[in-house]
């Protein structure tokens, strides 16, 4: 597939693994101005002072974080930064639950429709969040949404945008991708599995 420009795009992935498995989350950032190297770094960063003050406290400690890797989707083969997180494990201490298990958020923004709607998992659920086999703890709905707010407004805060990264209108691939702004946060006690998150 030809390469397709994100201007002011930079994604965001967030490398795991738990058990031997790798999983990763991708988001993407609109940074608001042409993006360069000292600019992955401050995105980077922010996400990284993210996982450990706020995205990190969700998770067992069974769960790794490997690296944050930023790269610059504006242009073909564009820059990277990649680091370590200061953070190297989730922060909760009880029996993790199954692998496949995850937490899913609704990502939304002003405009309705697939194009406009993303999603994210939470990985390595701990057995002390479940309230049974179908359902977490009404209390770890309402964590996961203030932790993805924090995220919202330390990019905010400083000039950047979470957004959602669409490639296609109508089943027709768009000229560049269009980067669109998230503004709220959906999440349900359902338990949900993140695709190809496992090697089962």
């Amino acid at each position: 597939m030809a390469f397709q420009a994100a201007p002011q795009g930079i994604q965001v992935r967030l490398q795991m693994e738990q058990h031997g498995v790798k999983m990763e989350n991708v988001w993407n950032v609109d940074y608001g101005a042409p993006v360069t190297p000292v600019g992955l770094a401050i995105i980077g960063a922010a996400f990284d002072g993210w996982l450990t003050t706020s995205y990190s406290l969700l998770s067992s400690s069974s769960l790794k974080y490997t690296q944050i890797v930023c790269t610059d989707i504006s242009v073909a083969n564009g820059a990277q930064d990649i680091r370590v997180p200061a953070t190297s494990n989730g922060a909760i201490g009880s029996t993790e639950a199954a692998g496949n298990a995850a937490l899913v958020a609704s990502l939304r923004t002003i405009h309705t429709g697939r194009n406009f709607r993303g999603r994210t998992y939470l990985a390595g659920l701990a057995q002390t969040n479940l309230l049974d086999a179908q359902h977490v703890q009404p209390g770890m709905v309402a964590a996961l949404n203030v932790s993805i707010n924090d995220l919202l407004t330390i990019l905010t805060g400083a000039g950047y945008k979470l957004v959602v990264l669409s490639r296609w209108l109508n089943n027709a691939k768009r000229a560049v991708a269009l980067l669109t702004e998230i503004i709220a946060v959906i999440t349900d006690t359902k338990i949900d599995s993140q695709q190809r998150r496992t090697a089962n």
